[in-house]
């Protein structure tokens, strides 16, 4: 690959012939959309179960709305653990960085968890 070129994993700088050269991989777009849509999803969830925390009568009127937001989070994520399975390229990257996980978003969790 010459120098400065790019495929779908990445782009390459500098002579692709020396050792200190390696490609700077990004990631798959749509996996980062389905993230987003994932983390924003959670925080809604996440917040109006902090509202409905702080009053019983909040709580009473908040039940349809927070099973609503858990239900699009529970979607949200399963769309993101679908696409990890069914994209080449999120295999590769997950491959290729060491991840011995069935998905990237199990990765995350397990390496969240206090040691």
């Amino acid at each position: 690959m010459r120098a400065g070129a790019s495929n779908a994993l990445g782009s390459f700088k500098g002579d692709p012939m020396t050792a200190a050269t390696a490609p700077r991989l990004e990631v798959c777009p749509e996996y980062q959309l389905l993230l987003q849509q994932c983390q924003q999803a959670l925080v809604n969830w996440q917040q109006q179960r902090r509202l409905a925390s702080r009053s019983p009568i909040a709580a009473a009127r908040a039940a349809t709305e927070l099973q609503r937001l858990h239900a699009d989070y529970k979607n949200a994520y399963a769309r993101l653990e679908t696409h990890e399975r069914s994209c080449s390229t999120c295999q590769f990257i997950s491959k290729i960085g060491g991840l011995d996980f069935e998905s990237m978003s199990d990765a995350l969790v397990h390496n969240r968890q206090p040691r």
